[in-house]
């Protein structure tokens, strides 16, 4: 198991790309889809301070290697989805 310390960097990571992303997107894009751009990147920092702070407040009871495993793919699967926006613009 990844220690707590490489998950909020991927977690930190993948937040950061995303929003790379939406801003490339934002540059060489027509300007009406600024405000759903815009609203990819919130959801990015959002998901990113959840994730963090489900990192930081580990339950006491139950398998904590099953609750990082969960939150790992919460983390890829939200991820996708944002990314899965962002391309769904470009049509």
């Amino acid at each position: 198991m990844a220690s707590v310390r490489d998950i909020k960097k991927d977690i930190n990571f993948l937040a950061t790309q995303i929003i790379i992303e939406c801003f490339s997107f934002m540059e060489y894009s027509p300007v009406n889809n600024q405000e759903n751009v815009l609203d990819i990147m919130h959801d990015a920092e959002q998901l990113r301070r959840n994730l963090l702070y489900k990192v930081n407040n580990t339950p006491e009871n139950g398998s904590i290697k099953e609750y990082f495993r969960s939150v790992i793919d919460e983390m890829y699967e939200t991820n996708l989805k944002l990314l899965d926006e962002l391309n769904s613009l470009n049509q």
